[in-house]
C-alpha cells in the first residue's frame, strides 16, 4: 500500500526474520486493541492487522474486504504517504480524514496514527491505528447544534437582540430590542447615536471604552447600563447588554447581542437595599409602619411603633389578631386589595394605594408595599411591608386635580373637563345639547376699563349662568369670554332653544361693576348629539360653528348647527358633504373676468374666478363654497387646485397662439400661512416654462390682518419669484394706507363699494377713490378698479387716468370659450346700457298680476336626489302671479334648471296657497339676492283660476288686497336672517 524503492541489500532471510519479529510485537499490542491496527513493512506491505475486515470495521455494508487506499481521497493521499515515511524515521505523528463510501451516500470519519515499529537496532515497520469517529463526529455537530439553539433560545426569550456589522457600521435590531428603549420601529438607530444619545450621560464612558475594546481586541463583553425610556415620559431603565464578537480574516467582523431591561428587579435591588441599610433610622423616624408576618399562619412577627399612630390600634390587638389587617379595609376597596393578594401567592411584590378605617373611626389613605420573603427553596415563608399614610399628598392631588379643572375666577369646570365630560355622555350615548356662549366685544370692558373689572364682570355673569343651568345640566369657562352649556334629558329642541334665549336675556340685563352699569351681550351656538357628530372634537367645533354664524347674524342671538330647518342650511350641508368629492373628480371651474385699459378698450388681463359645477346645485359661486372649505381645512387643495389650472392653463394659450396677458388668483389668507405655496407657485412656472410676470396674486387686507409677519415673508417671496402682488377690495381694511408703507405691493384694486357710489350726490367716495389713485400714481402702483357697471363710472375713472377696468360694464366673468374669443378680438367695446331685458322664458302667456308691494312667501324644498325629504322653509318676496308662475326674490341660491321638487307658499286675502314648480330663469342683482322665474308644474293653475278672477277684477276697481302679509322695506332687511348654520 505504502510502496517505497526496495533496499537491494535485504535478503529473504532477514525479511522472514522482521516477519516473524514483528508478529511477536504485534501479538502482544494489538491484539485486544478496539481499533483497527495494521503493521506494514518499510515496502508498505500489510504484514499483520487484528481485525478480520478492514470494510467490517469502518461500518461499510456487504464488504467483506477493502483496500483502504481507495477509501481515502486523493485530497489526503500525499499527506499521510508523508506521515509514513516519518514514521520510518522515527516520527509519530495523527490525521483525521473523511472518506467516501463506494455508494456516496455516507462519508466515514477516521483518525488515523503512524506509529514506528523499532526493532532491536533500526525501525523495522509501521503501525498504522485506525479509529472510527464517525460516531463521535456526529454527536460533537449535534451538540454543537443543540447548543446553539439554546443559546439562541436563551437570548431572545424577553430581551432584544441585536447585530452589528463592524466595517460597515450597520446596526440591527429586532423589534423588542426598539420597544426596550421605547423607539419607533422607523428610527434610524446607528452605533454611535445609541452610545452618545440613547444612554445615560454617566454610563456612557464606561460602555464606549467597553466597546471600542471589543473592537480593536476582538472580545466578547458584558455591560449593564442606563437609559431614559423614549416612550414612557422619560422614566429611568436598567439594561444588562452582553456582545459576543464573530471573527473574519483574522479581524473582528460582527457583533452579536442581547439587550435585557431588568429594571423592576433593579428597582426592587435598590428599594431592599436602602431599607436594609436605613432600618434602624427608618424605624425610629419614618412615619410610615413596617411589619411582617409568617405567610402560612398570618402571624405577625414585626410590628414597628408608627403602626399604632397610623391605625389607632394597640400594638398589642396588631399582634394579637390577625383579622385586624382585613378589617381596616374600607369596604369600597376590599375587593380591589384582595385581588391583589393572588399576586404574593406567586411571589410577586405588590404596591397599591386604598382607603382604611382607623380604630378611631377615621378614614386614611395608605400606600402599600408587601414584599414576599422566599427561601433557598422558592417557598414563601414571609411577607415584608411598609405601609404610610398618604392622606395629605391624596388631598393635594385631589386639591391639583380640582385646580387643574376648573377655572380659578368663576370656581366653574374648565375646557379638560369640558372634554372629559362629552366623552363620558357619548361613551353613555344618550341624547344631549351644547351651547357654545361667546361674550359680544367683551376685549372693550378688558381694554377700556381693565382686567381687574373684566373679571369682576366674568364672576357676575357666571352665577347668572349657573341659576339658568338645570340641576341635570353642566356649565364650563373656557377662555376669558367662552362658556359652555351642557343640557340633558330635555324634552324636545324647543326646550334648549328656550334654554339658549334666557340666557341671552339673562346675560343682557345691566350689572354694576365699580359703579361702572354695563350691559353685555352674548352669542350662542348649539349642537346636537348624536345629530351634529358623535365624537367630541366635532360636537365642539359644530357648537363653535353655530356661534360664528350667530355672530355674522349681528351677534345677541342664538344659532344651532343644523341642516334640516332650513333650505339654506341644507344646502350648506350638501356642499359640505360633497366637497371631498369635488376636490378628487375636479368639478370646478375657472371662470375669466377681463381686465381693460381704460384708455384704449384693450384686455390687458383677467382675474381667475373660480365656480363649481355641483351636479344637483348648478354652479355655485365662490362665496358659497369657499368658506365651508375654509372652514374643513379643504381650502389648501382648492388654492392649489387653481394656481395648478391657471398655469396649464396660460401654457395651452402660448401653444394655440394666444396673446399671453397676466392673469390674477385670489388666494384665501389660511392658504398664505400654509407651508409649500412658493415651492408650489415655482415649480408650476417652471414645468409649463411660464414667465412670474403672467402671474398675479390677489390679497385682501384681512389677509394681511391674519398673521402680518407670516403673510408678509410669504409674499416677498413670491414677489423675488417675479409675481406680482395685489391688494385686493383695498380701502375697507383698518390699516390700508400703513401696509402701502410697510408692504411694496404692486397693483391696488379699489373695492367696489367706492365705484358704485363716485357719481352720486355723495362726494366722500369720489374724494376718497380719487386720493387712493393720487396716491397710487406717485408710489408707482398699477391701478385696477373693480365694480364698474355703469358709464359715468367709467368715464370718471378714465379722466383721472385709472389704469385697467374691471366690471360689468365692459364684461361680466365668462367660462373659458368665451373668454377665448374675446382674447382672439383683443378688446372690448363698453356696455352702454346695463339694464337687463327680462329673459324671454317669463314672457308668460297668462295675464299677469302686478303686486305694489312684496308679498310675503316660503319656498320648501320637498323632494331631493328623488327622496322625499323634511326641510324648514327659505324666505321669499313675490312681485307678480299668473296661472302660470311667479316672479320671486330670495337670498338662496337655486338651480336653474333643476330635478328637485319646490313648494311655493303665501297667502292672500286670507287664503293660503301651496304650489308646485321649478325656477326657469334667473337674474343676479347687485344686491344679496337673485331674481327667479318660476313655472307652475302641470295642473296648478286648477288652484288659482278663482284666486286670479278676483285679482282682475279688484285690479280693474283699483281696490287694495285685504287681509294679506306684505313687505314694505328693504328686501335685503327681510332675506338676509337666517335661522339655523
Amino acid at each position: 500500500m505504502f510502496s517505497v524503492p526496495p533496499n537491494t541489500e535485504s535478503s529473504n532471510n532477514a525479511n522472514a526474520n522482521i516477519k516473524q519479529e514483528l508478529l511477536n510485537y504485534y501479538a502482544s499490542l494489538a491484539m485486544h486493541h478496539p481499533d483497527l491496527i495494521i503493521a506494514f513493512s518499510p515496502q508498505g506491505e500489510i504484514l499483520s492487522k487484528n481485525k478480520d475486515s478492514i470494510g467490517k470495521f469502518l461500518g461499510l455494508p456487504s464488504m467483506d474486504e477493502v483496500d483502504l487506499m481507495d477509501l481515502i481521497p486523493k485530497s489526503y493521499k500525499d499527506t499521510l504517504i508523508g506521515a509514513f515515511q516519518k514514521a520510518l524515521h522515527g516520527v509519530s505523528e495523527r490525521h483525521e480524514i473523511a472518506m467516501e463510501e463506494y455508494s456516496k451516500r455516507e462519508i466515514i470519519h477516521a483518525c488515523l496514527t503512524f506509529v514506528p515499529i523499532w526493532g532491536s537496532d533500526k525501525i523495522n515497520g509501521v503501525y498504522i491505528i485506525i479509529e472510527d469517529t464517525s460516531q463521535i463526529k456526529e454527536l460533537a455537530e449535534e451538540l454543537k447544534k443543540h447548543k446553539t439553539h439554546l443559546i439562541a433560545a436563551q437570548k431572545v426569550a424577553s430581551v432584544g437582540s441585536w447585530e452589528y456589522i463592524i466595517p460597515d457600521d450597520d446596526l440591527f435590531c429586532s423589534p423588542s430590542f426598539y420597544e426596550i428603549f421605547g423607539l419607533p420601529k422607523s428610527e434610524d438607530v446607528t452605533m454611535n447615536k445609541l452610545l452618545l444619545r440613547y444612554i445615560h450621560p454617566d454610563d456612557r464612558d464606561k460602555t464606549s471604552s467597553i466597546y471600542k475594546l471589543a473592537l480593536r481586541e476582538g472580545k466578547s463583553y458584558k455591560v449593564d447600563y442606563r437609559i431614559y425610556h423614549e416612550r414612557n415620559e422619560n422614566k429611568l431603565r436598567y439594561l444588562r447588554v452582553q456582545a459576543e464578537v464573530l471573527w473574519q480574516n483574522n479581524a473582528p467582523w460582527k457583533l452579536i447581542g442581547v439587550v435585557m431591561d431588568y429594571t423592576e428587579e433593579k428597582n426592587l435591588e435598590i428599594e431592599l437595599r436602602n431599607t436594609l441599610n436605613s432600618m434602624v433610622h427608618m424605624f425610629n423616624n419614618l412615619d410610615g409602619g413596617i411589619w411582617m408576618k409568617e405567610f402560612n399562619t398570618n402571624k405577625v412577627t414585626l410590628a414597628s411603633e408608627q403602626l399604632v399612630d397610623l391605625l389607632q390600634i394597640p400594638l398589642e390587638k396588631i399582634y394579637e389578631d390577625p383579622a385586624v389587617w382585613e378589617n381596616i379595609i374600607h369596604p369600597d376597596f376590599r375587593d380591589k386589595v384582595f385581588q391583589k393578594q393572588d399576586q404574593l401567592m406567586a411571589g410577586k411584590p405588590i404596591k397599591h394605594k386604598y382607603k382604611i378605617i382607623c380604630g378611631d373611626h377615621s378614614t386614611k389613605w395608605v400606600y402599600d408595599q408587601t414584599i414576599p420573603w422566599v427561601n433557598d427553596d422558592g417557598r414563601i415563608t414571609h411577607l415584608f411591608g411598609v405601609l404610610v399614610d398618604i392622606t395629605d399628598e391624596k388631598q393635594m392631588q385631589d386639591h391639583l386635580r380640582y385646580i387643574s379643572t376648573h377655572d380659578e375666577i368663576t370656581d366653574l369646570p374648565n375646557q379638560q373637563s369640558l372634554h372629559e365630560t362629552v366623552d363620558k355622555l357619548i361613551n353613555e350615548d344618550q341624547p344631549f345639547a351644547i351651547l357654545h356662549l361667546d361674550l359680544d366685544r367683551f376685549n372693550v370692558i378688558n381694554h377700556s376699563l381693565g382686567y381687574q373689572v373684566g373679571d369682576m364682570v366674568i364672576h357676575q355673569l357666571a352665577e347668572r349662568l349657573r341659576e339658568i343651568v338645570p340641576s341635570t345640566g353642566y356649565l364650563a369657562r373656557l377662555n376669558n369670554n367662552d362658556f359652555v352649556m351642557i343640557l340633558q334629558q330635555y324634552n324636545g329642541k324647543e326646550e334648549v332653544f328656550e334654554l339658549a334665549q334666557k340666557t341671552i336675556q339673562s346675560i343682557g340685563k345691566a350689572l354694576m361693576v365699580k359703579d361702572y352699569e354695563l350691559h353685555i351681550t352674548t352669542s350662542v351656538g348649539i349642537s346636537f348629539y348624536p345629530e351634529d357628530g358623535t365624537n367630541k372634537l366635532r360636537l365642539l367645533e359644530n357648537a363653535y360653528s353655530a356661534l360664528y354664524h350667530a355672530k355674522q347674524q349681528g351677534s345677541n342671538n342664538y344659532q344651532f348647527y343644523s341642516f334640516s330647518r332650513d333650505i339654506s342650511s341644507y344646502k350648506k350641508f350638501l356642499l359640505e358633504k360633497d366637497m371631498r368629492r369635488a376636490i378628487v373628480n375636479e368639478e370646478f371651474e375657472l371662470y375669466y373676468q377681463p381686465q381693460v385699459e381704460a384708455a384704449t378698450g384693450r384686455i390687458k388681463g383677467a382675474e381667475a374666478l373660480i365656480r363649481w359645477n355641483h351636479r344637483d346645485w348648478g354652479m355655485v359661486p365662490p362665496n358659497e363654497f369657499i368658506p365651508l372649505a375654509e372652514e374643513n381645512h379643504l381650502i389648501h387643495h382648492i388654492s392649489d387646485w387653481v394656481i395648478r389650472k391657471t398655469c396649464a392653463q396660460l401654457w395651452r394659450w402660448r401653444e394655440a397662439g394666444y396673446p399671453l396677458i397676466p392673469i390674477s388668483i385670489n388666494l384665501s389668507p389660511i392658504r398664505l400661512l400654509k407651508r409649500g405655496l412658493v415651492e408650489l407657485v415655482e415649480g408650476q412656472l417652471a414645468l409649463y416654462r411660464i414667465p412670474a410676470s403672467m402671474l398675479e396674486i390677489e390679497i385682501t387686507e384681512s389677509s394681511l390682518l391674519k398673521n402680518e409677519i407670516g403673510v408678509l415673508k410669504t409674499l416677498e417671496e413670491l414677489r423675488k419669484l417675479g409675481i406680482k402682488i395685489a391688494i385686493d377690495d383695498f380701502g375697507t381694511g383698518y390699516a390700508s394706507l400703513n401696509y402701502l408703507h410697510e408692504f411694496e405691493a404692486d397693483i391696488i384694486k379699489i373695492d367696489q363699494i367706492f365705484i358704485q357710489n363716485i357719481t352720486s350726490a355723495n362726494k366722500k367716495d369720489a374724494a376718497i377713490v380719487s386720493a387712493v389713485m393720487h396716491l397710487a400714481k406717485e408710489i408707482g402702483m398699477q391701478i385696477v378698479a373693480e365694480g364698474v357697471e355703469e358709464k359715468a363710472q367709467y368715464e370718471f375713472l378714465k379722466e383721472r387716468n385709472c389704469d385697467l377696468i374691471q366690471g360689468y360694464y365692459f364684461s361680466k366673468p365668462v367660462p373659458l370659450p368665451d373668454f377665448e374669443e374675446l382674447l382672439h378680438e383683443g378688446y372690448l367695446i363698453p356696455k352702454e346700457n346695463q339694464k337687463q331685458d327680462m329673459p324671454l322664458k317669463d314672457r308668460r302667456e297668462s295675464t299677469r298680476y302686478q303686486f305694489h308691494h312684496w308679498l310675503k312667501g316660503k319656498l320648501i324644498i320637498s323632494e331631493y336626489d328623488k327622496q322625499e325629504i323634511e326641510l324648514g322653509s327659505a324666505k321669499i318676496l313675490i312681485k307678480d302671479i299668473s296661472l302660470k308662475g311667479i316672479k320671486i326674490i330670495t337670498s338662496v341660491i337655486l338651480p336653474v334648471p333643476s330635478d328637485m321638487a319646490f313648494e311655493f307658499s303665501f297667502s292672500i286675502m286670507g287664503e293660503s296657497y301651496s304650489l308646485t314648480g321649478s325656477p326657469v330663469w334667473q337674474q343676479e342683482t347687485k344686491q344679496s339676492y337673485v331674481i327667479y322665474g318660476i313655472q307652475f308644474h302641470t295642473g296648478e293653475e286648477e288652484k288659482l283660476s278663482e284666486l286670479m278672477e278676483k285679482l282682475t277684477k279688484l285690479k280693474d276697481d283699483n281696490e287694495e288686497l285685504p287681509d294679506t302679509d306684505f313687505f314694505t322695506g328693504n328686501p335685503c332687511t327681510y332675506l338676509g336672517n337666517s335661522q339655523a348654520y
